[in-house]
């Protein structure tokens, strides 16, 4: 599990950069000076020459971690592309996307800063306590201010009339209404089309799909509102580039795992 951890704190320090060359664009990180990413032309040091051979060595061994890593989360074997979710202390979160080949080999998409709940997470999530709740969860739909970019899911357009409602009193309980149509039973709701930029995309997860009074309502994944952002009241949020990525590319198959620190990830 060290090695786990060792591995996402050098995904989650690298800063990123994109090098354009004649052979193409080749993107690769750089933490305490040491280059790794996939096809880089003259590395200086590197006993070969050619395309990315300095590097093979590794870029072998962080697929051999992100196997390992992958192998750890159950829900790996159920999917071909997983959103994993760890906790960095407090509200901070780092928020990567693997996805795996018809080979079997999972590959790390991308990984980025992002926040959840205010109070971090838990397993007994209750109404208004401003934690996320860990867990395996897929996604329901993807929903946006804006319009659809390409998502694979069924996507809602939010229009002024759409509320999401968090009254444990309420029939309507954790579930998108139109007010135009659905008579009013709920002392409180979010209206959606007025969380702006925060709901410019998102993914509804299924957490709480019994609606069971009090367990917690709304837990989306969506946009953040700049890198000063702070907790959420549930939620997951990224930046709205990450936020259109995964709208783009998660189906009805995808998983989200969310664990408040990598070492809950290792199997007894």
């Amino acid at each position: 599990m060290r090695r786990y951890q060792k591995y996402l704190l050098v995904m989650t320090g690298a800063v990123l950069f994109a090098y354009a060359g004649a052979a193409g664009t080749a993107v690769y990180g750089q933490t305490d000076g040491r280059l790794t990413g996939q096809a880089v032309e003259g590395i200086n040091g590197t006993e070969e020459t050619g395309p990315g051979i300095g590097l093979k060595r590794i870029n072998t061994e962080e697929s051999a971690k992100e196997q390992e890593l992958m192998g750890n989360i159950p829900a790996a074997s159920e999917t071909d592309s997983l959103i994993l979710v760890v906790g960095q202390g407090e509200a901070d979160i780092s928020l990567s996307y693997h996805t795996k080949d018809e080979k079997g080999i999972w590959t790390e998409e991308f990984v980025t800063a992002g926040r959840y709940g205010k109070n971090g997470a838990t397993v007994d999530k209750k109404e208004g306590d401003k934690k996320t709740p860990l867990g395996t969860y897929r996604f329901t739909m993807a929903f946006g201010v804006k319009e659809n970019p390409g998502s694979i899911l069924p996507y809602h357009q939010l229009t002024d009339t759409d509320y999401w409602v968090d009254d444990p009193g309420s029939s309507h309980y954790n579930q998108l209404v139109d007010s135009r149509s659905t008579k009013k039973d709920w002392k409180s709701a979010e209206h959606m089309a007025a969380m702006v930029p925060f709901y410019n995309y998102g993914l509804a997860l299924d957490y709480n799909s019994d609606r069971v009074p009090g367990k917690g309502s709304a837990i989306f994944l969506h946009c953040m509102n700049g890198a000063a952002d702070t907790g959420t009241s549930g939620c997951v949020k990224v930046s709205e580039e990450y936020m259109k990525k995964l709208v783009t590319s998660v189906d009805e198959e995808t998983r989200i795992v969310i664990v408040s620190d990598i070492s809950q990830l290792e199997q007894e």
